[in-house]
């Protein structure tokens, strides 16, 4: 793939030049300039390839930990090496809760009430039982008037009573006048209408003594 050959059919000027057509300022007329990587160290990383083996490291020292003393035997005696710590069952072992730190108890803002003895519990049940009772009973017996609430009550009683007549009057007196506004209205217009008639009797009158007259000139 030739990159060069690929940008001048596109229409660039050459080697020095920006991609634009004319103007060299727009855009970049030098190519960037990268790093070529040509090693095996990785991406990022400055140090030497062999410079920390740490898995050897790890082997060695669980080597140097091996105790071949006893014939047909190897024990190993470093447990908390490099490789120790890649145990599955530590990890396993490894809780998420194991980074919080215990605190205490909520404590509730309601205070038990202080239980007393089942004696003085069901005297006081019994006293409230009477005091209900005994309001009950008295708020059903009948309380007695006096002489200055009777008369009120009669007073009251009375101008209620003149109130509903009032209203009753001026019911029927609105009725009346419905009644006499609906005949003065019928009365009218039977009165045009005989006013209609006659004049209409009238003007056949006219009309006919007019073709009589109409008649007689002419002779007929």
């Amino acid at each position: 793939m030739d990159a060069h050959a690929l940008l001048s059919a596109q229409g660039w000027r050459g080697t020095g030049h920006s991609l634009h057509k004319t103007d060299d300022s727009i855009g970049l007329a030098k190519p960037l300039l990268l790093n070529r990587k040509t090693n095996t160290k990785g991406l990022g990383n400055t140090k030497h390839f062999t410079s920390d083996l740490w898995w050897m490291d790890a082997f060695d020292e669980q080597l140097k930990g091996l105790d071949t003393s006893k014939e047909g035997k190897v024990e190993q005696t470093v447990t908390t090496g490099k490789l120790n710590a890649l145990d599955p069952g530590r990890v396993s072992k490894y809780s998420i809760y194991a980074s919080f730190v215990r605190g205490g108890f909520l404590q509730g803002t309601i205070t038990p009430e202080l239980t007393d003895d089942p004696t003085s519990t069901e005297s006081d049940k019994s006293d409230d039982k009477k005091t209900t009772s005994s309001k009950a009973t008295k708020s059903t017996k009948p309380k007695k008037e006096s002489k200055e609430e009777k008369r009120a009550r009669k007073e009251e009683k009375r101008r209620r009573k003149e109130a509903r007549a009032l209203r009753r009057a001026a019911k029927a007196e609105r009725r009346l006048r419905r009644a006499e506004a609906k005949k003065d209205t019928s009365d009218s217009s039977s009165s045009t209408s005989e006013e209609q008639r006659l004049r209409r009797a009238r003007k056949e009158e006219k009309r006919r003594r007019k073709e009589l007259k109409e008649k007689k000139a002419t002779g007929g």
